[in-house]
């Protein structure tokens, strides 16, 4: 007798099978991109409150070492001007690139291709890629924080006014020293190595109409080099004289703004700054 053969096993899955499985990986793939840029997007904003921290107590250090906050644009011994990025590096480990721009011949640091080429880290915020690693554009190297001329210059003292952090009137914690910005908006570079040009959001010749609050994730071609830029719908970090770091919603007002930056007006911050 001849025995009935036995059914064959199934061949792989089916073109419906297939597609459910397709879809399946489509929707998980949905669900956890989002919320690995959410990830990656909060650890680019602790390593950028990072920088700013580093750069404030670079501030105090300062202050503490040779009497005073760094000018916005100083001279010292054979150098006749430099940023004050510049006099923050060996208060930021940044001790070799401070001596080489210190023998620069030309008597100005960004003359010297080593310094302007350096990439600097806490000079960088990771979440900005409009600074090309901090390369330099034309003499000038680039960063993401701008400096507030309020306090490291003055409106009619200058560039280099010598303030002290004791002569913060209104309270360190109420001051902004530095904030986010785009390290290139429309061509123009936020550049640590010259001193007028890192600071160009707080303006000695216009501080009221130049201290426009932080605009909200511009386009590169869009944004203003005269203000702050935030680069996500989580505001503007900004790093205050006593060394601690906030976030500025772009929604703050003129006024508010404009006061957390005068570090001497004695006007009460609203209440959009708490």
């Amino acid at each position: 007798m001849f025995s009935n053969p036995s059914p064959r096993g199934r061949q792989g899955f089916t073109l419906i099978e297939l597609l459910v499985v397709i879809a399946i990986i489509a929707v998980l793939i949905g669900l956890l991109v989002p919320a690995v840029q959410k990830v990656r997007e909060a650890a680019n904003r602790m390593s950028s409150a990072n920088n700013l921290k580093q750069l404030g107590i670079a501030v105090q250090s300062h202050n503490d070492g040779v009497g005073y906050i760094p000018g916005s644009w100083e001279g010292r011994g054979t150098i006749l001007g430099a940023s004050q990025h510049f006099w923050l590096l060996p208060y930021i480990e940044q001790e070799s690139i401070y001596k080489i721009g210190l023998a620069d011949t030309s008597f100005y640091p960004h003359n010297t291709v080593a310094v302007r080429s350096a990439v600097i880290k806490p000079f960088l915020a990771p979440s900005d890629t409009t600074t090309n690693n901090g390369i330099a554009t034309g003499d000038w190297a680039a960063s993401n924080y701008g400096g507030n001329y309020l306090v490291f210059g003055d409106a009619t003292a200058g560039w280099n006014p010598k303030r002290r952090i004791a002569n913060i009137q209104d309270g360190t914690s109420n001051t902004i020293i530095f904030a986010e910005k785009y390290g290139a908006c429309a061509g123009n570079g936020s550049l640590w190595s010259h001193g007028n040009w890192n600071v160009p959001w707080m303006s000695a010749y216009n501080v009221v109409t130049n201290a426009n609050p932080p605009q909200p994730a511009p386009t590169k071609a869009a944004c203003d080099p005269t203000r702050t830029q935030a680069f996500g719908s989580s505001g503007c970090q900004i790093g205050l004289a006593d060394g601690s770091v906030r976030t500025i919603s772009s929604s703050v007002t003129s006024a508010t703004w404009v006061s957390a930056n005068n570090p001497s007006d004695g006007t009460v911050l609203g209440s959009d700054w708490q």
